[in-house]
């Protein structure tokens, strides 16, 4: 180990134990968040004033500065017009950004205008020196950083104690099932219990603790417990054993995870009544919602996304898929049915502006008696899906990587198209469909040199093919892609039910 990873290493058990020292409680949380409600527009000038304007390699100040806009002019928009009308005024004049763009994969293109910056290039470079990076980093590929400021988990902690307290399950157990590192849920969701005084009673962890790294094994013997066990896909039925001792009890974890909880309750006949699920991840659809409440537990969508952080969850009124909009930390815009994505937040690992992360959906302002309606968290997010992103068994696959997968798979381009399903538990399923012009084709081999492509692309994907694989979440059939009246491929066609596919 070299002295820089030596530093980092120290710096992280110096700002864990800092973080922990001083958990918070519900005043201070109501205050925190009251205080960032009130300080929206000045935090969002703040920042872009010292994230952006002052940083002169930013893309966003060369975008800014390319439409005209200088910091003066921000100033007073934000002032006459208001923060969100002002972020719509700049997304007309071509400031934001696409998914692509951001992740910088193709350069940001605008006219008389070039640029090609790389993903750092939107890190936050003011964190401090004692924030957590470099735990999801593999040694396949480039990594993906996730860089985290103690001060960012703190102020996401202060959401999540209001929410358990709304819930009425602050003093309940609670478990987690998300995988151990590198993925970040599993952390991420620890940190912020402990942030609480929580201490999680079961960490069951969909991927092996054997498989973790040593740096990441060293991290989580410094925070101690709960020390992770193993349970895969196909061992729901150790979650539902726990439930059924502590009954009620809590567990946050993925949506594809909860409905194989509750698949797993139904078949053994273990009561669970009454438990409460918090799912992140992916959406809870109608058939899931039915699934879940025939196992007789309460389950509570909550939406979170890398970049971001948290973004939204659902209080006790919320009506079902419909969840509050955490607006003391982020604002949000739709342009041409997309969401947009601003970070007010000087904490943020990463800095967005109008940024899109590859979602969609409803959104509505409405008053809510719930104490986030109370905080002022009027707008309502609901139906959320993505059409750049697949997500299965909480796992994020950008449209376009897995499509260069199965080309390089195939050998070609236009030879496949991708359908996304359900089957009769609500679970989530792609289907390949290879066009029939494909001569020899293997489907055992094919669907290898997919896994593969995958797992040597990026640890994100890596992770992902490994859940993928064991939920058996690809499929595979012969039938001819279908093409737009524009005579273009469709990239993903979502259908109802695997009958219905071809």
């Amino acid at each position: 180990m070299n002295l820089t990873r030596f530093r980092q290493l120290a710096h992280l058990a110096a700002g864990f134990r800092r973080f922990v020292r001083t958990p918070l409680d519900r005043d201070q949380a109501v205050a925190v968040i009251r205080r960032q409600m009130a300080e929206r527009e000045s935090c969002f000038l703040r920042n872009a004033r010292r994230l952006i304007y002052d940083i002169p390699s930013s893309p966003f100040r060369q975008l800014l500065r390319w439409a005209g806009c200088e910091w003066g002019d921000l100033e007073a928009s934000v002032k006459t017009r208001g923060l969100e009308k002002t972020l719509e005024q700049l997304r007309e004049a071509g400031v934001g950004l696409t998914l692509d763009e951001f992740k910088a994969r193709v350069p940001i293109c605008r006219r008389g205008l070039t640029l090609e910056p790389g993903a750092r290039d939107f890190d936050n470079p003011f964190l401090g020196g004692h924030r957590l990076e470099g735990i999801t980093s593999g040694s396949r590929g480039p990594s993906t950083r996730v860089a985290y400021d103690w001060e960012f988990i703190a102020e996401e902690s202060a959401h999540e104690l209001l929410l358990y307290d709304m819930h009425g399950v602050l003093d309940w157990p609670t478990a987690l099932w998300f995988p151990v590192p590198p993925g970040i849920a599993g952390l991420h969701n620890l940190l912020m219990n402990l942030k609480l005084g929580r201490v999680p009673a079961k960490w069951f962890s969909q991927t092996s603790p054997d498989s973790m790294s040593w740096e990441a094994r060293l991290a989580l013997r410094l925070i101690g417990r709960p020390c992770p066990e193993f349970a895969g896909l196909d061992c729901a039925d150790k979650v539902v054993a726990w439930l059924a001792s502590v009954r009620p009890g809590v567990v946050r974890t993925y949506g594809s995870s909860a409905v194989r909880i509750a698949q797993a309750a139904l078949e053994s006949g273990a009561d669970i009544h009454g438990s409460v699920l918090f799912a992140g991840g992916e959406p809870l659809t109608d058939q899931r919602w039915q699934l879940l409440q025939r196992a007789g537990v309460n389950v509570f969508p909550r939406y979170v996304a890398t970049e971001t952080g948290l973004i939204a969850a659902a209080c006790p009124e919320c009506a079902t898929g419909e969840m509050h909009f955490y607006q003391d930390r982020l604002a949000l815009i739709q342009h041409e049915g997309n969401w947009l994505f601003t970070s007010l937040t000087a904490h943020a690992g990463k800095i967005l502006l109008n940024v899109e992360l590859g979602d969609c959906g409803e959104i509505r302002r409405k008053s809510c008696p719930c104490l986030f309606g109370e905080l002022g968290f009027d707008l309502h997010l609901s139906q959320v899906r993505s059409n750049e992103k697949l997500t299965f068994e909480g796992m994020t696959v950008l449209v376009s990587e897995l499509y260069a997968a199965m080309e390089t798979a195939l050998g070609g381009p236009d030879l496949c198209q991708v359908w996304q399903t359900q089957d009769e538990r609500g679970l989530n399923k792609l289907v390949i469909a290879v066009s029939p012009a494909v001569a020899n084709f293997d489907e055992t081999k094919f669907l290898e040199a997919v896994w593969d492509h995958l797992r040597r692309s990026r640890p994100g994907n890596a992770l992902a093919a490994n859940l993928w694989r064991q939920a058996g979440t690809l499929q595979v059939v012969r039938g001819q892609p279908q093409w737009s009246k524009g005579h273009k491929m469709l990239p993903l066609i979502r259908k109802t039910s695997h009958a219905n596919v071809l």
